[in-house]
């Protein structure tokens, strides 16, 4: 497979605890939120090999980026600053899609996520970007057009599905 078929992926963390003694920055994944995404990422690895994972530095993100990265057998998660949650995050990150390309995969957080998302294929997103959704994008010039999304216990979304 050429690395102009693989997609882009944008991925929302998953479950995370509500709060934490430390801080938003602090919040860990719940034990049923890494045991779903898990199995989530497992059913995504069968669909397409990547080749590198961007992650924004907070504990939830990361931890969602280490399971993608065991699932897609790679070898290590970067950390990117880019991937933060802040105001007009998502340009940034679609500027981060765009220079990477095909074959990353970038975990981060919403809002910021589904604006990269729309912003980069110039229209409404097919579903929400719950926790744990990942976004997948194929780079078509300077934008990206739509190939699928997955959220955890559902089922793959392709531009041919009927919605629900």
């Amino acid at each position: 497979m050429s690395v102009h078929a693989l997609p882009l992926m944008l991925v929302r963390h998953a479950v995370a605890e509500e709060d934490h003694p430390l801080g938003d920055k602090a919040r860990a994944l719940t034990p049923e939120g890494r045991a779903a995404f898990r199995q989530h990422a497992r059913k995504l690895a069968r669909l397409t090999p990547m080749t590198g994972i961007l992650s924004s530095p907070l504990v939830r993100a990361v931890q969602t980026a280490e399971i993608l990265a065991e699932a897609f057998g790679l070898a290590q998660v970067e950390v990117h600053s880019a991937l933060m949650p802040r105001s007009h995050a998502h340009k940034r990150i679609v500027e981060l899609a765009s220079e990477v390309g095909p074959g990353w995969i970038l975990v981060g957080h919403n809002p910021g996520l589904a604006r990269a998302g729309k912003l980069a294929l110039g229209e409404e997103l097919p579903d929400k970007m719950r926790k744990g959704t990942v976004l997948a994008l194929m780079p078509s010039g300077k934008r990206f057009t739509f190939a699928w999304i997955a959220a955890p216990g559902r089922s793959v979304l392709r531009p041919d599905s009927q919605h629900a």
